[in-house]
C-alpha cells in the first residue's frame, strides 16, 4: 500500500542519512508504517527534505541490505513483511523454457540462426586427437593462450586499440565475466557501483550476487551527464563506473568522444574504475574508446553470445595492461577456466575462417531487420543505430507503454518496456525497446511490425477509472 508518510531529520544525528534511517526504523517500530507499506520515492523524498538524492538512495539500500526495507524493481521500496519475502518472479523465463510459437519475441535479444549449429557440429566431429596430456588436469593459462590470441584479433577495433592475449581473462559468457570483475576490483565493507539510470538489468544482478549497491546516474543523447556523475561520485565513493558506452542498452545511443573525456576526467579524479560492457561487437563506429583514452583503469566485457552463439558460453574481460592477474585470480577461484573441449571447439572455429562467416551472415540478417524496422517504424520516431540488434521505440501521444505492450501481447507480439531497464526507485521514459533478431521468420517479424505501426496510429481514447 501506498504512504504519504515523509521521514524527518529532527533526530539530532548530524549524518543525513543516519537521521533518515533513524526516522524510518521509528516509524516502523511504532506502527506508522506497517508491514508491506511503500516508501515515497528517493527523489520525492530528497526534493521535500532539501536534500539529494544519493543520500537518500544510501538510507534506503541500507535499510533494504538489513531486511528492514525491500526492494521491488520497477515497484518501489516496501517495509519488509515479518515472514520471508517470496522470490520474485524470473525476469529471464526465457532462459529455462523455448519462446512459445504462437508469439513474436521482440522482447529478448537473441541471434539470428544462420546456419551456425550445423557449422559447430561439423567441427566438433573433425578436432584433432587430443594431446598426451589433455584431460587428464585440469585448465591452465597455456591451455587457452591460443584461443586468446585468437580472440585478441576477433576483438581488436579502433574503440578498444590493440589488445594482447596476456591482457585477457576468459569467462563463461559476459554476465559471468561482470561478477568476476567486481568480485576482483570492489573493496571495504560497502562498495558501491555506478550505471547509467536506465541500464542493462544484468548490470544490477551481477551487483546484487556481489551484494553491493548500485546507483543510477542522468544521462543524455551524449552519455552521462558529467555534472551528475560527479556529484554521485561525491556522495557515494563509488569504486566503479559500469556503462554500455559503445552501444547503451536499450537506448542504443554510443558515448560521444567529447563525453568520454569529461567522464574520464571525473574517474582519473575521484579514483573510478570503468567497466565498459560493449557485448554487441559488431559497432562500425571508428572514435577511441575509454580502453584507448584511459587504458589504466579501462575494463572491457565482452562474449561470443551475440555475433556467434549464445550457447557456447565465451565471455572476455580485456584488462589494462599488466593487470589481468587481479581478474584471472578471482576467475580461476571460481571455476579454474573453459573446459578444454569449449577451447578446442571455439578455436577451431576461429582458425578454420568459419568464425568469420558466421559473424558476417549475421551482420546481414541484422542489416536486413534494421532496414525493415526503418521502413515501417520510421514515421513514428523509432531509433535504431547499424549493427545493433534492438530498436528503440518512444510513445507517441496517447500510448502509454504498459498499455501498449497489453495490446501488442494481444496481437501475439511480446515487447519489452523501459521501466524494465530502469534501476530499484529509478524513473523509466514512457518508451519500448524492439529485440530484432529474436523472431526467426522474416515473414512473421515484418507482420508484427505492420501490426506495431497499426497501433501506434491509432491510440486509445478510453480512460480507466
Amino acid at each position: 500500500m501506498d504512504t504519504i508518510w515523509l521521514p524527518r531529520l529532527d533526530s539530532g544525528i548530524s549524518v543525513k542519512h543516519q537521521a533518515l534511517k533513524a526516522s524510518i526504523r521509528g516509524a516502523i517500530a511504532d506502527g506508522t508504517l506497517p508491514a508491506g507499506a511503500r516508501l515515497p520515492p528517493v527523489r520525492e523524498v530528497a526534493w521535500k527534505l532539501g536534500i539529494t538524492a544519493g543520500t537518500v538512495a544510501r538510507a534506503y539500500k541500507d535499510l533494504v541490505d538489513a531486511t528492514v526495507l525491500a526492494a521491488v524493481v520497477g515497484r518501489g521500496t516496501f517495509v519488509s513483511e515479518p515472514a520471508a519475502l517470496p522470490a520474485p518472479e524470473p525476469e529471464m523465463s526465457f532462459l529455462t523454457e523455448a519462446w512459445p510459437e504462437d508469439e513474436v519475441n521482440l522482447r529478448s535479444a537473441q541471434v539470428a540462426d544462420v546456419g551456425q549449429g550445423a557449422v559447430f557440429h561439423c567441427l566438433l566431429t573433425t578436432l584433432p586427437p587430443p594431446g598426451a596430456d589433455h584431460y587428464v588436469s585440469y585448465p591452465t593459462i597455456a591451455a587457452d593462450a591460443p584461443l586468446r590470441r585468437e580472440l585478441a584479433q576477433w576483438f581488436a577495433s579502433d574503440s578498444h586499440g590493440q589488445i594482447e592475449a596476456e591482457d585477457m581473462v576468459l569467462t563463461s559468457g559476459a554476465q559471468h565475466g561482470m561478477v568476476v570483475l567486481f568480485q576482483a576490483l570492489l573493496h571495504g565493507p560497502r562498495p558501491v557501483i555506478l550505471t547509467e539510470e536506465l541500464a542493462y538489468p544484468g548490470f544490477r544482478h551481477a551487483a546484487a550476487l556481489v551484494r553491493a549497491p548500485i546507483h543510477g546516474v542522468p544521462f543524455d543523447d551524449d552519455g552521462l551527464l558529467p555534472e551528475a556523475l560527479d556529484a554521485a561520485c561525491r556522495e557515494t565513493g563509488a569504486q566503479v563506473l559500469c556503462t554500455s558506452a559503445e552501444t547503451h542498452n536499450p537506448t542504443t545511443i554510443r558515448t560521444s568522444p567529447e563525453r568520454r573525456a569529461a567522464i574520464l576526467a571525473i574517474a582519473r579524479h575521484y579514483g573510478l574504475q570503468i567497466i565498459d560492457d560493449d557485448c554487441f561487437g559488431l559497432s562500425s563506429d571508428v572514435s577511441p574508446g575509454y580502453r584507448v583514452l584511459g587504458p589504466e583503469r579501462s575494463w572491457v566485457i565482452s562474449s561470443l553470445s551475440k555475433t556467434l552463439s549464445p550457447d557456447l558460453r565465451v565471455g572476455v574481460v580485456i584488462t589494462p595492461h599488466g593487470r589481468s592477474g587481479l581478474v584471472r585470480a578471482a576467475a580461476q577461484q571460481q571455476f579454474f577456466g573453459l573446459s578444454r573441449p569449449l577451447v578446442d571447439l571455439v578455436q577451431a572455429a576461429m582458425t578454420s575462417g568459419e568464425a568469420r562467416a558466421i559473424r558476417g551472415r549475421m551482420q546481414v540478417f541484422q542489416d536486413r531487420r534494421l532496414a525493415q524496422t526503418r521502413a515501417v517504424l520510421g514515421p513514428f520516431g523509432v531509433v535504431t543505430r547499424d549493427r545493433v540488434p534492438f530498436a528503440w521505440l518512444r510513445m507517441p501521444r496517447g500510448w502509454r507503454a504498459s498499455s501498449f505492450m497489453r495490446a501488442a501481447e494481444a496481437h501475439g507480439i511480446r515487447l519489452k518496456a523501459a521501466d524494465e531497464f530502469a534501476l530499484i526507485d529509478g524513473r523509466a521514459p514512457n518508451a519500448v525497446r524492439l529485440a530484432l533478431t529474436g523472431t526467426r521468420s522474416d515473414v512473421r517479424f515484418n507482420a508484427a511490425l505492420q501490426t506495431l505501426a497499426g497501433l501506434l496510429s491509432a491510440p486509445p481514447h478510453e480512460i480507466d477509472v
